[in-house]
């Protein structure tokens, strides 16, 4: 039932196309003269190549910018793996100075009385206690 349908649908529309063609005198198929424009079916074909073209350029260019998106992409990973032994290193010298800020200061809660000489830290030998200082003797 559907293909009959379809069929004479399909046959309708061939005959009101074939009756629209010999009223526009197309009939007949004459090759374009020169300064004629082309036929509307040739000028669809013009554009449709014009299309694919212009798609087919577009593929190109994404294929470049792919190209250049993985290189930058291993030049960043290669940035990244020397980078991260440079903050970790960063870390370690911020930790470094902070402990060489702080070294011979006690805690907070220490006062001058606690008997402890902020130099003892850096005397030579620990069992002598601290040392006088050199212009003191």
């Amino acid at each position: 039932m559907v293909p009959a349908m379809v069929e004479a649908f399909a046959g309708q529309l061939r005959a009101v196309s074939e009756g629209l063609e010999d009223l526009a005198g197309l009939g007949q198929r004459v090759p374009p003269a020169a300064g004629r424009f082309p036929l509307p079916g040739a000028l669809s074909a013009a554009q449709l190549t014009s299309i694919a073209d212009s798609i087919a350029a577009q593929r190109r260019s994404i294929e470049a910018l792919t190209a250049q998106l993985s290189s930058f992409d291993q030049q960043l990973a290669a940035l990244e793996q020397i980078l991260g032994p440079l903050a970790q290193w960063g870390a370690t010298w911020a930790e470094l100075e902070q402990r060489l800020m702080n070294m011979g200061r006690g805690p907070k809660d220490r006062g001058p009385g606690s008997g402890s000489s902020p130099d003892s830290s850096l005397s030579g030998d620990p069992t002598r206690g601290p040392q006088p200082a050199a212009g003191n003797s």
